[in-house]
């Protein structure tokens, strides 16, 4: 699934710096004085193929693989002709379980052509590779190759029929599911009275949700008060291949806006590639932006005369980020370091997991996230300090065991993880 992506997790809101830095000797330096405050403000295998010698009653030999290898690894296949020419094909190794891609495409102007003639290059080359390895086959094999290619664009359009049909059942069940999250909504507002209202809604069920609260800050908690409503949907065929989330908020001090949209718009295939993602621009009130933070530094004139104010302003951790999206670097941008590559894919990935929970774990069962009762999947890979403490001191135990000899008494007591007695 491809919320199981990788993880960014976000701390706090920045340090600090201590300290005036030791005065050089020289002249003409300045004295200065750093008075530093923070403010709320933006923010922030293949598989190689050889000619071997066989039997000549069969047109091929094939090694079976044993146990953990693959065909390749066990020795291949190869034709019987000492005619026929070695070969190899690579092959792309798969994305890792629950992984999702990124169309790391060339755009216009970066490095490329406007009429991507760079990309027509790559496909041509792609093409005349595969065509060079069917011409290495024999002439009776090629034929049932190019057969079966063909049978497998047949098969390519059924794939594209069905997610197209899923993405129509997708749409008819959200339009049934509308008016139950419409009473939802009136119900926790307490527009439709069978109670009060909830308070804090959906601030406590993100609170609930592991992806979204390790994305949480203080100063966020004190703004999804003002959360009224999310919502999902899944994008008009027309617009494209996606889905859309939509925050309504209560009117408040921090921003103007009363809906925050963000957009996730997906390439149409068996995996899940994101090709980018779009999000509204919060009206932030005047010093209310918790998405930076302003530090302001006074700096004394070296002759003396007076001071002046320099302010700078730094991003900082914030959910509201969020509707800030990173963008999908350019693999050709030769600027572009392999950390900071790393770094981006980091955000890609931690903001498209965001957007999958919320989409198909908090909109549909926010109620259950709110009581505490729906479970993380994630918690599975993570383990409490305490829990892992207990499974070393019971490896330690089990090992103890094996050493000595055989006691009466029975062996270790019930009572669950942690039970037994004490001395």
């Amino acid at each position: 699934s491809p919320q199981t992506a990788g993880r960014m997790g976000l701390g706090g809101m920045g340090k600090k710096k201590g300290g005036k830095p030791a005065p050089k000797e020289s002249d003409e330096d300045d004295d200065e004085e750093e008075e530093v405050e923070e403010v709320m403000s933006k923010g922030v295998a293949s598989m190689g193929v050889g000619g071997k010698g066989g039997s000549p009653a069969a047109p091929f030999n094939f090694q079976a693989a044993g146990k953990g290898t693959t065909p390749g690894q066990a020795g291949g296949f190869s034709f019987s002709s000492a005619a026929a020419p070695a070969f190899n094909f690579p092959q792309a190794a798969a994305p890792a379980d629950g992984a999702f891609q990124f169309n790391f495409s060339n755009t216009p102007g970066d490095g490329d052509d406007e009429d991507g003639d760079d990309d027509d290059d790559e496909e041509e080359d792609d093409t005349d590779h595969v065509e060079e390895f069917i011409a290495s086959l024999p002439e009776g094999v090629q034929e049932t190759v190019r057969a079966l290619d063909a049978l497998d664009e047949d098969v390519c359009k059924v794939e594209a029929d069905f997610r197209k049909e899923m993405r129509a059942l997708e749409r008819k069940y959200e339009k049934l599911e509308k008016p139950l999250f419409a009473k939802r909504e009136k119900l926790v507002s307490g527009a439709e009275k069978v109670g009060d209202g909830v308070p804090d809604f959906w601030l406590g069920a993100m609170r609930n949700c592991m992806v979204l609260a390790s994305n949480v800050t203080e100063k966020d908690e004190v703004i999804l008060k003002s959360l009224t409503n999310i919502t999902s949907e899944t994008l008009p065929e027309e617009v494209g291949v996606g889905f859309k989330l939509e925050f309504t908020f209560k009117t408040n001090e921090f921003f103007t806006n009363t809906t925050l949209t963000k957009t996730y718009l997906m390439a149409d295939g068996d995996e899940p590639v994101l090709e980018k993602s779009e999000g509204t621009e919060i009206v932030w009130a005047e010093g209310k932006n918790v998405t930076v933070k302003i530090k302001k530094k006074k700096q004394r004139n070296k002759n003396g005369k007076g001071t002046r104010t320099v302010t700078k302003v730094e991003p900082c951790e914030s959910f509201f980020n969020f509707f800030s999206p990173p963008t999908i670097p350019n693999m050709d941008d030769e600027g572009l370091e392999e950390e900071e590559l790393e770094h981006r894919q980091m955000e890609l990935e931690s903001d498209y997991e965001m957007g999958v929970a919320i989409q198909e774990r908090l909109v549909p069962h926010a109620i259950k996230w709110f009581t505490g009762e729906a479970e993380d999947d994630e918690e599975e890979d993570y383990m409490d300090e305490e829990d892992q403490e207990f499974d070393e001191d019971m490896d330690d135990e089990e090992d103890d065991e094996d050493d000595e000899p055989p006691r009466g008494g029975g062996g270790r007591g019930g009572g669950g993880r942690g039970g037994g007695g004490g001395g």
